[in-house]
């Protein structure tokens, strides 16, 4: 290992403990993202300095194809270079491999001064860092232990004669700026021991695997919560000792044919079980529907977590929210879906982008309020909104091309301009990133439906349903006018009744009832949306309506002809 002690430094990196990048003026810059640390790991930890972008892929990225794997590698340098602002360059990179430059970054492998002697044992090795992939896994591994030996063999620093206590634990104010953790535990297996323990294995390493794309969520490595099996600790404990806001626990009841899986989701800090699923089973080959249960259960994680993420953000100062909360705030006001909370939410997502350069989760958030702008005419010039929407969303993506959300952005965007084929390839792009993800499955449906494959849509419109029930309504409204473009208007109309607010589709639903022949039905919730919409006009409505096929549209405008708008 090359010695840089005494020597000036723009950057230094620090692997002992908690991974930190910090500047010479002592500014901590260290990236929040899991596989930007673990690149400065990598990198850091290497004789010179440099690996091979081939050994650097297969490290962070070695469940992707090599293509996938080789964009996913440029993305997160591109990301790391943007935080690093003007020291981009300390960054060494050519065809072959990339590096740090020895002259302007200091690597400090051995504890600080005075820590060991707090601690009472050496620090771990890039402590609490830990990624989803099993050669990563396998890499840091052997990098804890060898460090630990080098440990072993040095002198804790003398204490010193005056009295010192740890210092005092960040004020409640300042937990939580980075995205949640969650540790997912080996699941317990109760009845049939033998294939129940592969299956709870299975069930455990898919739903972290579905997890990982959730980017807004970093999830602790299964061989990692492994070592808390049957020790008796308690989530608080585990999520102490993991760094982890979230803790799961399940248990798998199986007996030949049947199964049963209770899980449950831990608030960590407080104890307390904030989500629980019951999943029950009988099937001849249980293993055929594990994946399909794996998602589901991963898909009910996220959207409780973020429910818990958005009441716990907005409780808090604005004023001192980091990158990733800013973000939550912006994405709580966009949902309200109204003129105020869409322009709440770009100042929100606007700082969050100040405070993290390239943001892609922040990006993408501009462009759909924006895009909000133009569909809902709150904007003075619609088209500029549009324009602008579809400006963030391309940069999103070049942000971040694997962020599943910002191709789901860019699809949104192409939808509306009507440019049907560019829309469909960048929700398939979404869903090969993030096939769990609800909002951007039934997004992917609404696309197909305007494209003209309203009956290809149905399917992807109530499996989104099943993954995420708090999103039910927007669901239905979309699946009902599915069934609309499809001629099945009885159907579309009990589609309707099934949401819990019906009035948010009540334009499908009086299109419905007069083509289905129940004209009364059809005017009196006519009357129903001239009460909310006083100035609504069909004819302005459907214009704005993406179907690639002209006889979809115009089957609509009769409908809501006949009812009377």
């Amino acid at each position: 290992m090359v010695s840089h002690e005494g020597s000036d430094f723009e950057l230094e990196l620090r692997l002992a403990g908690r991974l930190r990048l910090l500047r010479s003026d002592g500014a901590d810059i260290t990236p929040t993202g899991r596989k930007a640390q673990g690149l400065l790991a990598l990198l850091g930890a290497a004789p010179d300095y440099r690996r091979s972008r081939v050994w650097l892929q297969d490290k962070l990225w070695s469940t992707q194809p090599g293509d996938l794997g080789a964009g996913s590698l440029r993305q997160e340098l591109a990301r790391l270079r943007r935080i690093l602002g003007d020291s981009r360059d300390c960054i060494l990179a050519d065809h072959g491999g990339l590096g740090l430059d020895p002259d302007r970054v200091r690597v400090r492998l051995d504890p600080e001064p005075g820590e060991w002697e707090l601690t009472g044992e050496p620090p771990e090795f890039v402590e609490g860092l830990d990624i989803a992939d099993p050669e990563f896994e396998d890499w840091v591994r052997d990098q804890r232990l060898a460090f630990s030996e080098r440990y072993e063999a040095l002198e804790p620093p003398a204490p010193k004669a005056e009295v010192r206590t740890r210092p005092e634990p960040p004020a409640r104010e300042e937990k939580g700026l980075e995205p949640p953790s969650i540790a997912v535990l080996p699941i317990a297996v109760l009845g049939d021991h033998e294939d129940g323990a592969i299956l709870a294995t299975c069930l455990a390493v898919d739903i972290i695997g579905h997890l990982t794309r959730f980017r807004r969520v970093d999830v602790i490595a299964y061989a990692t919560t492994t070592n808390f099996a049957g020790a008796g600790l308690s989530a608080a404990e585990i999520g102490a000792r993991l760094g982890a806001r979230y803790i799961t626990q399940g248990t798998l009841w199986h007996m030949g044919a049947k199964m049963r899986l209770k899980f449950d989701l831990i608030e960590a800090e407080t104890d307390r079980v904030v989500w629980s699923e019951n999943v029950v089973n009988d099937c001849q080959d249980l293993f055929e529907i594990e994946a399909e249960i794996a998602t589901a259960v991963a898909a009910g994680l996220m959207v409780e977590i973020d429910q818990i993420e958005r009441a716990r953000i907005r409780a808090r100062d604005p004023e001192s929210l980091a990158a990733y909360e800013l973000c939550i705030r912006g994405i709580d006001e966009i949902l309200r879906v109204d003129p105020d909370g869409c322009l709440r939410a770009i100042s929100y997502f606007n700082r969050a982008v100040e405070r993290e350069t390239g943001y892609a989760r922040a990006l993408s958030g501009i462009s759909r309020a924006h895009g909000f702008q133009w569909k809902y005419r709150w904007a003075q010039d619609r088209m500029a909104a549009l324009d602008r929407a579809e400006e963030f969303a391309l940069n999103a993506v070049d942000c971040d091309i694997n962020d599943a959300s910002a191709n789901a952005g860019l699809g949104w965007v192409a939808l509306y301009r009507r440019e049907h084929d560019r829309s469909l390839a960048a929700y398939r792009r979404a869903m090969q990133l993030n096939p769990s993800d609800a909002d951007i499955l039934a997004e992917y449906a609404d696309a197909l439906k305007h494209s003209g494959s309203a009956l290809e849509s149905v399917p992807l419109f109530e499996r989104a349903i099943r993954l995420n029930p708090y999103a039910s309504d927007h669901y239905l409204k979309d699946l009902a006018h599915a069934y609309f473009i499809g001629e099945d208007y009885e159907t579309a109309i009990s589609t309707v009744q099934r949401m819990r607010r019906p009035r948010l589709s009540s334009r499908v639903l009086a299109a419905s009832y007069a083509l289905a022949g129940s004209l009364d039905k059809a005017k009196r919730t006519a009357m129903e949306l001239r009460q909310v919409f006083p100035d609504f006009t069909a004819d302005t409505w459907v214009a704005s309506v993406p179907d690639r096929r002209p006889e979809d549209s115009e089957r609509l405008l009769e409908g809501l002809k006949r009812a009377g708008l």
